[in-house]
């Protein structure tokens, strides 16, 4: 795998069949795979596409992108979503909901796009 030209190795990292856990475990092996699959570089950026594809638009190709980093703050504020809403039933269950009931969602600490497409991830989800 590491005898490969950088291209080659790049579509193997970039193909869809491999997750975000499979790239951290190859990235983790050595040197030359850890430097295929850069923070900042195409596989990181292909990783973040094809898991959410609608929040590419916040972003123009001339940005310098830490893409590992966006990824982690995705994956992270979209399970402090489900976290959120799943307390809602707990303290929202009577008709009066408190003045700071939201709080938490306005603390959150990451882009607000990743909150929303969070939410329209859960409402479009089967069963619920």
């Amino acid at each position: 795998l590491t005898d490969l030209p950088g291209e080659l190795l790049e579509l193997i990292l970039c193909c869809d069949v491999l997750g975000a856990a499979d790239i951290g475990r190859v990235s983790c092996t050595c040197r030359r795979l850890r430097e295929a699959c850069q923070p900042r570089g195409k596989v990181w950026r292909e990783r973040f596409r094809l898991r959410w594809p609608s929040l590419l638009k916040y972003y123009s190709q001339t940005d310098n992108v830490s893409w590992f980093e966006e990824y982690k703050a995705r994956h992270n504020a979209g399970l402090e979503a489900q976290r959120i809403v799943a307390s809602f039933s707990k303290r929202f269950f009577s008709e009066h909901v408190p003045c700071d009931g939201f709080s938490d969602i306005e603390t959150l600490g990451c882009p607000s796009h990743f909150f929303e497409d969070e939410l329209m991830c859960i409402l479009s989800m089967e069963g619920r």
